[in-house]
Parts: C-alpha cells; structure tokens; sequence
C-alpha cells in the first residue's frame, strides 16, 4: 500500500541522494581533468589505482558499505521499524552506506555500523501486522482451575483488542506447592502493542478478581526481630 511506498522510499532515499552526489563529484573531476587535457586511458588509470589504494585502506569502512547495501536491498530492516539486535534496540531512522541511525524507546539517538547490524540477530518487531502476547497469571490451588479458564477464555475472546478470536487460548502452565500457573495467548495488532497489551492484561485481572477467584498469598520472610 502506500504506507509501505513511503517506507520503501525512506529506506532508499539516503543511498540514492549519496550515490548522486558520489556521481556528481567524479563527473566533474573526470571532466576538469579532461579539460586540463589529460587522456582519458590515463585518467581511468589514475582512478582505478586510487580506487585500489583506497579500497585496501579502508577495508572495515567497504564491509560496512556493503552491509548496508544488504541491508537495504534485502530488506532486512526499513526506516519505521522496531528492531532488536545483539547489541542495540530501537526504531530504525536511516540506513546510510556506512552506519544505520536507531532511535531507542527512552529517546537516545545511536549509531551503529550497518556490518554490527548485519552480522548479529535481528529481531523485527514491525514487520508483521500482528504479534501473539503471553500473559502469565498466577492464582491460589483451592480455585476452581475449570472455572478460572473458562473465564480467561471468554475475557480473551470478547474483548475488543483481540484479533482472530479462535486462536485465543488458555492453558495450564504449571503447579508449584501454592499456585496454579496459567498462560493467556491471544493476537493483537502491532499498532501500539504496549498499550494494547496492558489493557488486555487489566481485562484479565479484573475478570478473574469479579469472580472472586482468590491471587497466591504473598511470601513473607523472616523479619528483624
């Protein structure tokens, strides 16, 4: 659609206005020189050993150009999107030739070397329209297990927020000597998932608490005398 247009145009934007102006900058040294009567053989010989010379120079510098031009050519991340690598989390602002500009979610701007990026894990939180939210709910062994599910089951499924309702589920998680463990999944949108999650999560706690079904009591240590 076009807000994948524009996203796509965001990603290339900066690669094609630097290789313009690499091009510019070249046309004219090619045609100065030219005019300073330099023979073309000479010239294209001239450039190919600087070429060469810069190239084995700068070789961290080349691996991270051609980082980026994976990077961008393979879509693997997009200006717009939310990503988690090895080493840095954030929103990506620009994949430039030799480093990416991310954004982290407390606003600190960072920069990182697109061969950092290309070579860890990538995590893309943005890419998918939906994402699958786990809620770990905790409550005391003396309810009654059948009816907490089913009453997560009908929170999960009525409620606005949640997508593809026949994917929602409830299981049981597991026991410890106290509490039963349970697991709420459902499908929400990406679109602010934060706060879409939270107020999920609040549904469920508010359920299960009209129902009067009783939390784990809390663990008390030995106090100073």
């Amino acid at each position: 659609g076009n807000a994948k247009g524009l996203q796509a145009d965001d990603t290339f934007r900066p690669l094609i206005a630097l290789l313009v102006r690499y091009a510019i900058i070249f046309g004219a040294l090619y045609a100065a020189l030219d005019i300073a009567g330099v023979a073309p053989a000479s010239l294209l010989a001239v450039f190919g050993a600087a070429g060469l010379a810069i190239a084995l120079s700068v070789q961290g510098t080349l691996s991270n150009v051609a980082a980026g031009l994976m990077l961008i050519f393979l879509r693997s991340i997009r200006v717009g999107e939310y990503i988690l690598t090895s080493d840095v989390e954030g929103t990506v602002l620009e994949i430039g030739l030799f480093t990416t500009e991310i954004k982290s979610a407390d606003g600190i701007f960072i920069t990182v070397p697109n061969a950092q990026i290309w070579s860890s894990q990538i995590k893309n939180f943005s890419r998918y329209k939906t994402r699958r939210i786990d809620i770990n709910i905790e409550i005391a062994r003396d309810n009654d297990l059948a009816a907490a599910l089913d009453v997560l089951q009908k929170t999960l499924v009525g409620h606005p927020l949640v997508i593809t309702k026949d994917s929602a589920e409830v299981v049981v998680a597991g026991f410890t000597a106290t509490t039963v463990n349970l697991q709420a999944r459902c499908w929400l949108q990406s679109t602010n998932l934060r706060g879409n999650s939270s107020a999920v999560r609040l549904s469920v706690h508010e359920a299960l608490r009209a129902e009067g079904f009783k939390l784990p009591p809390i663990a008390i240590g030995n106090l100073p005398a």
